[in-house]
């Protein structure tokens, strides 16, 4: 004897799962893949500090220097610069979800 069959709805799975509005359950899904991408970001960023032995301040003075080529600097400023803005508009994603 087969059990009745049950009919399943997004809304009825989210209840259960204990997300009684969707909204919620969206902002909890998007919550964890930018605190992921915030974890791997801040990874990035020490791994250069490591292997720099500098500030990002400092790299940015070698690679704003005149008479200077120095292109591997050059392209770990340029990364480590992308990884603090990416840093910063996570941060700014969270708070608004967080608030929301």
């Amino acid at each position: 004897m087969q059990p009745p069959a049950q009919s399943y709805t997004v809304e009825s799975i989210l209840t259960a799962l204990g997300y009684p509005d969707p909204l919620e359950a969206a902002r909890q899904q998007a919550r964890m893949i930018l605190l992921g991408r915030l974890a791997r970001y801040q990874a990035a960023i020490r791994e250069l500090q490591n292997r720099r032995g500098c500030t990002l301040e400092e790299l940015q003075a070698l690679y704003t220097a005149e008479d200077s080529e120095d292109y591997a600097a050059d392209e770990d400023y340029l990364e480590w610069q992308w990884y603090a803005d990416a840093i910063q508009i996570i941060k700014d994603q969270l708070a608004t979800i967080t608030e929301s």
